[in-house]
């Protein structure tokens, strides 16, 4: 809307000087021209070529160029370019004395060697290099877990307490056999006889209620709560009564040995161990392992799972070691990246070097042009502009290119306030057998616009109405009158005329003459 409303006001604006132009033409100036004044001049609309441009300097300059250096310095050994080579990516420039850093690398895979060995004592002889295949730490690991998990995961075995039972019974009759040539047992001997089958009774019994309160068919009374306390209540019972059941079979044992012993202690000691034995298996046969076995078992897998890691952590560590110093060997020889050309060596064999870079590569295939215009000519300079180069060197070729880049900051060249910018020169322009030289002077001429065969006007005809809104005075029957104009492209003499105008029209230019 506003903008809509601007344009009325232009249009009144325009229409208003029209008429006080008119005025002015008729009453002021016309008049003032029967004296001896000079007469009005005029010139006629015609077609022609117009260029808007900036003149300014610049010199060629490699589209990329690097310095190249070592990382660590060295003894220099070689350099195997000078300045005007030309070089492609991967090219060694120089190397440096790699004595050092060879021992290095050697010293690193020793090292990796060893570590590998601690974790496989095979490695070398099965070629395994950097890698524990199925080392030994891997099988003491694999082993104590498996006894872990086998004790974890134990089930009472019917067959096993069978065959404990028929074991212990043949003991039992092993030793009673024994037992009974002692001739008279003794009171003491029937008397501790009777204790141990009392105690043996006993542990049956207790072994009995044990199964019952830990039978895993009653598991799920643990989720009823009137039942859970009534169930925890038996099984801790069921612990106790057997744990004390053998206590007390192992003092029945013990008591009963010593009267046999003191019967006959040949015939008793010939069985004693395998009926201790034979008891013994039954009841693991019967109960499973005990709290301190399986901890015994789980501290074996943490003791693995530690060798484990500290081996793995071994071996890492010398290959991260290897790694570092193969790099350390590599960059002994200084590559270039890029293809180019040698423009500078600052360095010779037999000298020590940093890491300060002493040779640089340029890229001249393609060249830029740094070129520099005065601050009051910014307008005329933008991207993608039109660029004619004319080289001090070759002052009969014209060479072409476009910007390419404007520095958003002002620099100062001799005092001068400047515009800096890079051209690029267009391929089919410079296909000369040489290359340009970097350091290459030239003068530029860049083309803020070009307009051909277009309608053309001395700017002194051109009546600014606006900043951006132009007017002229067309003569018609030998009066002027104002014409809104579009004007294009304006340098120092002419204007072109987009719209408004004809070719013949004949403009007042005031009275400079034009002719």
């Amino acid at each position: 809307m506003l903008h809509k409303k601007g344009i009325w006001i232009a249009l009144i604006i325009i229409i208003i000087a029209g008429g006080g132009g008119y005025t002015y033409y008729n009453n002021v100036y016309r008049p003032s021209q029967v004296t001896d004044e000079p007469a009005i001049q005029t010139a006629k609309v015609r077609t022609g070529d117009i260029i808007v441009s900036a003149g300014g300097a610049g010199a060629v300059i490699p589209a990329t160029e690097i310095d190249l250096g070592f990382r660590a310095g060295g003894a220099l050994v070689e350099v195997a370019v000078q300045v005007g080579d030309k070089v492609q990516a991967g090219d060694v420039l120089a190397q440096l004395d790699d004595t050092d850093a060879r021992k290095a690398v050697a010293l690193a895979e020793i090292q990796v060697a060893q570590a590998a060995l601690q974790g496989d004592p095979n490695a070398l002889t099965n070629n395994i290099s950097g890698e524990i295949a199925v080392s030994q730490v891997e099988i003491n690991l694999i082993s104590a877990q498996a006894k872990l998990d086998e004790l974890l995961d134990w089930q009472p075995d019917a067959d096993a307490i069978a065959l404990a039972e028929a074991n212990l019974a043949a003991a039992q009759a092993n030793y009673d056999t024994a037992v009974n040539k002692d001739a008279a047992a003794g009171n003491s001997v029937t008397s501790a006889r009777v204790n141990l089958e009392q105690a043996q009774s006993s542990l049956a019994d207790a072994q009995a209620a044990y199964n019952v309160a830990f039978d895993p068919g009653r598991d799920w009374e643990l989720n009823d709560p009137r039942r859970a306390t009534a169930l925890e209540n038996e099984r801790d019972a069921a612990i106790r009564n057997l744990e004390k059941a053998q206590g007390a079979l192992e003092i029945a044992q013990a008591n009963y040995y010593l009267a046999v012993g003191n019967v006959n202690n040949d015939s008793a000691a010939s069985v004693q161990a395998s009926l201790v034995n034979a008891e013994q298996s039954l009841v693991k046969a019967q109960t499973g392992p005990i709290d301190a076995e399986i901890e015994a078992a789980q501290l074996q897998v943490q003791q693995a799972q530690i060798g484990m890691a500290q081996a793995a952590l071994s071996l890492t560590q010398a290959q991260i070691n290897l790694e570092a110093a193969q790099e350390a060997l590599t960059q002994t020889a200084l590559v270039t990246p890029v293809d180019g050309v040698v423009v500078a060596v600052n360095a010779q064999p037999g000298e020590s070097v940093g890491a300060t870079p002493f040779i640089t590569i340029a890229d001249l295939t393609q060249p830029l042009l740094e070129v520099y215009v005065d601050e009051t000519d910014l307008d005329k300079i933008g991207l993608d502009y039109e660029v004619e180069v004319v080289f001090d060197a070759l002052p009969d070729d014209v060479f072409m290119g476009h910007v390419v880049q404007i520095d958003p900051k002002l620099t100062m060249v001799d005092g001068v306030t400047a515009v800096r910018g890079l051209v690029l020169l267009d391929p089919e322009s410079f296909s000369k057998p040489q290359t340009l030289p970097a350091g290459l002077n030239a003068a530029v001429e860049i083309i803020g616009g070009r307009a051909e065969g277009a309608l053309l006007v001395p700017v002194e005809a051109l009546r600014e109405l606006a900043p951006g809104q132009y007017a002229v005075f067309v003569m018609e029957n030998d009066e002027p009158v104002l014409r809104v104009v579009e004007v294009g492209l304006i340098d120092f003499t002419s204007a072109e005329i987009i719209s408004g105008l004809e070719r013949g029209d004949v403009v007042s230019t005031g009275i400079v003459d034009t002719e």
